[in-house]
This record gives structure tokens, sequence and C-alpha cells, in this order.
């Protein structure tokens, strides 16, 4: 398994598609993406259907029809979370709607969908639940270097 972050970048979104649609990536995680808002969607789509795909979604689309495995997520409303913002800093929510107000169980969220496929693949990351996420992004640190360009 892995044990510490990379010390050198990875790659970015349009490398990572190409790579799967030349088969030097096997598979593809993908969560709440939609194709039409990706820089290349043709190529997107070469790559969803040369790799195998696993998708976290809340409902159907172009990702989740070419997916092998479609995994349900709860909505953003359903769970609590951190998102970051286009200066970089984290924000954090809470879940708008509890289990308790529910009529039916909610859907696992992205966090435990992600833990239960690591822990499938002997993977275990030992981030069971938000709190621990939270705290390992903090014991992390904050992005130390310059700021992303603006998207085009």
């Amino acid at each position: 398994g892995l044990r510490e972050l990379p010390a050198r970048y990875g790659r970015d979104t349009g490398q990572i598609l190409e790579a799967a649609a030349t088969g030097e990536l096997a598979a593809l995680l993908v969560a709440g993406v939609e194709v039409a808002d990706l820089p290349d969607p043709a190529r997107a789509r070469e790559a969803l259907d040369a790799a195998f795909v696993v998708s976290l979604e809340l409902r159907p689309g172009e990702v989740t029809d070419r997916a092998d495995v479609v995994l349900p997520v709860a909505a953003v409303a359903e769970k609590s979370g951190t998102f970051l913002n286009w200066e970089g800093r984290a924000r954090m929510f809470e879940a708008a709607l509890k289990p308790e107000q529910m009529t039916r169980p909610l859907p696992p969220t992205d966090t435990r969908a992600l833990h239960m496929l690591a822990d499938a693949l002997d993977a275990h990351l030992g981030l069971p639940d938000l709190r621990a996420v939270r705290r390992e992004l903090d014991r992390l640190g904050g992005w130390a270097h310059g700021r992303a360009t603006e998207p085009t």
C-alpha cells in the first residue's frame, strides 16, 4: 500500500483520461463528473469505454452508462463534508437532512463508499468517518505552493 503522498505532481484530468484511453491506466474511479463539462468530451468517452470504471454517483448519466460498477452516494444535503473554494480555502458543511428525518436509509457518503472500496481491495485507509478524514487533512496541512491558474 501507499505509506505517504508522492513527492511529485500527478496527472491532471486530461493526462488521466489520455492514459486510460491508451490503456496505460486500466481503471478509473469517477465521482460527480459530467462528461460534457470536460475539456475534450469525445476523448473522455473513449477513456471511459477503454477502462474499467467505478462510478460514485447520485443519478444516471454518461459516466454511469459506461461504468462497470456504480455505487450510489448521498447527496450534499444528506451528508457532511468539506470542499475547497477557488481560493483554496476549505469550507466545511453539515448535513441538512439527518438519517432520523428520512423514511428510507440514506446511501453511503463518498467517504464511506471509498473506505469500503479500499477495504475490499485490502488497502486499509484508517479513515472510517468524516472526523478521521478531517483530522488527516489537518495533519497534512495547507497547500504551501503557488496558486493554481484560473480556469479557461
